[in-house]
């Protein structure tokens, strides 16, 4: 906000002097001087649209990202099956039934849905790690969840894949740790 109020008094300033200078030059100085100020006029106009597109941008990233994460906590079943992968990941038996497998396959989907806007590079791992790691790799790195919906069912979850892929990447790369990578989905890829 500061940056725009900068850049309109620098403008208006620089308006002012442009018409200060065609009344008291003679016409082919005050010509220069006039094109040269309204040059700057119109850079500084531009530089300060492409701020406020890009602030603009970020602002509806951020509450696409809200929205996307209140559907995952407005949801129970979601949670409860979270809740579920985060205690096997802590070494306690598996409490998943035959009932959990619906809520599996949309927990599946959403994270699906997260990775074709990763993969589209929607978002950046900058933007999202924070919120979605945990609820990605405890999920996909639960060697139940694998067994029975993401390793037989392959072909429709290569977007989880994907974005598995680079998403191991990134970590490695800022050296952050990868929950559950004792039974990674992508066998030897944290290597």
């Amino acid at each position: 906000m500061k940056k725009n109020v900068t850049i309109t008094i620098l403008s208006t300033c620089l308006l002012v002097l442009a018409l200060c200078c065609t009344l008291f030059l003679d016409d082919t100085w005050g010509n220069r001087v006039a094109q040269v100020v309204t040059l700057c006029t119109a850079i500084i106009g531009s530089v300060a649209l492409f701020l406020q597109f890009k602030r603009d941008k970020d602002i509806n990233e951020s509450t696409f990202i809200l929205d996307f994460w209140k559907a995952f906590t407005e949801n129970s079943d979601l949670q409860r099956v979270m809740l579920k992968c985060d205690a096997m990941r802590l070494g306690k038996k598996s409490s998943f039934t035959d009932d959990d497998y619906f809520t599996i396959v949309t927990y599946a989907q959403w994270l699906e849905t997260l990775s074709s806007l990763i993969n589209k590079k929607v978002f950046s791992f900058d933007a999202i790690n924070d919120m979605y790691n945990y609820l990605f790799f405890v999920f996909v790195n639960n060697e139940y969840i694998q067994k029975i919906e993401l390793e037989p069912n392959k072909e429709f979850y290569q977007g989880i894949y994907t974005a598995y892929a680079e998403w191991v990447k990134y970590l490695n790369k800022k050296k952050l740790n990868i929950l559950g990578k004792e039974t990674s989905l992508i066998k030897d890829i944290e290597k």
